[in-house]
């Protein structure tokens, strides 16, 4: 099951077992090491977004958060999975960043494949990035709207030159078990699997444990910030990185509570 959407992680785990034997630690390290340099991402994030301060702070609610310690030391479902997702929605952010920064093409071309990494860790909500993405890129001001359609193009065909040579691999060699398992993506959307559910407001009082009672109160003065200013570009692209999957996997039937984790950052 895992091969379909998660590959990357199952893979990355294989070839720390290869090179440090069978046991916990080898098991344990790639998330280790991921969610370690997660904290300089969410630094330079949050260091973008606003400025050094609330990059300190980004990396340090990061560094002590619950959540993100547990999935890395394998407490909880979905460890590996959760843990190499945030990840690369992260990287994807910073190379999403330093292109718009920059205007160096390889930057873009590093978004592209983070984002493609991000999909072959989970799967399509890796998209969120893109919407990220252009936000960022039209904020700066020092893009022409042919250089935004262009590297925008170049970022989503990178983006698949990523995650579909296994895709087309596996519905080729592995037809009947790659079917099966594609059903799966509509199903969590229609279907309570394995009874994970809950009410419609399931993630919405999970945030209030995961990131603490109070999140309520800044979640609810970003928005009327944004609301007094509705031009500010890289607000709504916060408020894109949190409300759009929060929205979505609220409606979906299927719930865990990590299946929000990549929202963290901007939380």
């Amino acid at each position: 099951i895992w091969v379909h959407k998660q590959p990357l992680p199952l893979w990355t785990m294989s070839a720390s077992m290869w090179l440090f034997g069978v046991n916990e630690i080898a098991l344990r390290l790639p998330s280790i090491i991921l969610t370690t340099i997660g904290i300089w991402l969410s630094f330079f994030i949050g260091s973008y977004f606003f400025n050094k301060k609330i990059g300190y702070l980004t990396a340090f609610f990061f560094s002590i958060n619950g959540l993100i310690i547990e999935l890395t030391a394998g407490r909880v479902a979905t460890d590996h999975i959760d843990t190499f997702f945030l990840f690369f929605i992260e990287l994807a952010v910073v190379f999403s960043i330093l292109f718009a920064q920059r205007k160096k093409f390889v930057f873009n071309l590093l978004a592209g494949v983070s984002i493609g990494a991000t999909i072959l860790s989970k799967w399509l909500p890796a998209l969120i990035v893109v919407p990220i993405w252009l936000l960022i890129v039209l904020d700066t001001e020092k893009f022409k709207p042919k250089e935004i359609i262009f590297n925008f193009i170049i970022l989503l065909t990178t983006c698949c030159l990523i995650f579909l040579p296994w895709q087309l691999h596996i519905f080729s060699a592995f037809p009947l078990e790659a079917n099966w398992e594609a059903s799966f993506n509509f199903k969590h959307i229609t279907e309570v699997l394995e009874e994970r559910t809950g009410p419609i407001y399931y993630f919405i009082d999970k945030i209030r444990i995961n990131y603490g009672e109070l999140i309520y109160l800044p979640l609810i003065w970003f928005l009327w910030k944004y609301k007094k200013n509705i031009k500010d570009k890289k607000r709504l692209a916060i408020i894109v990185w949190v409300l759009v999957p929060l929205m979505f996997f609220s409606i979906a039937k299927t719930k865990m509570q990590a299946y929000i984790l990549f929202i963290s950052p901007a939380l």
